[in-house]
């Protein structure tokens, strides 16, 4: 799954998660995604000339890096308290 972020031209920004089947089109992108308050599953378009611009990432790996830093931490915690 994945996270998108879209930023439009009048200054708002959009937060999607759960993103599947994201496309690129001729006239702007589209995309499936499930809604955190619903859990409804909806089908979305936006055109290049609402868009400004989107930020587009893959949440396991978000995580994974995530709990990478995490265990990081843990270990300098660990480590000072050895001192």
């Amino acid at each position: 799954m994945k996270e998108l972020i879209v930023f439009t031209n009048n200054g708002q920004t959009y937060h999607f998660s759960e993103v599947t089947n994201f496309r690129p089109t001729t006239t702007g992108f589209s995309f499936t995604y499930t809604g955190k308050a619903t859990g409804v599953t909806r089908d979305a378009v936006f055109n290049n000339t609402s868009a400004a611009g989107y930020a587009l990432v893959d949440e396991e790996n978000e995580h994974k890096r995530a709990d990478k830093a995490l265990k990081g931490i843990g270990e300098i915690y660990t480590d000072s308290q050895r001192m």
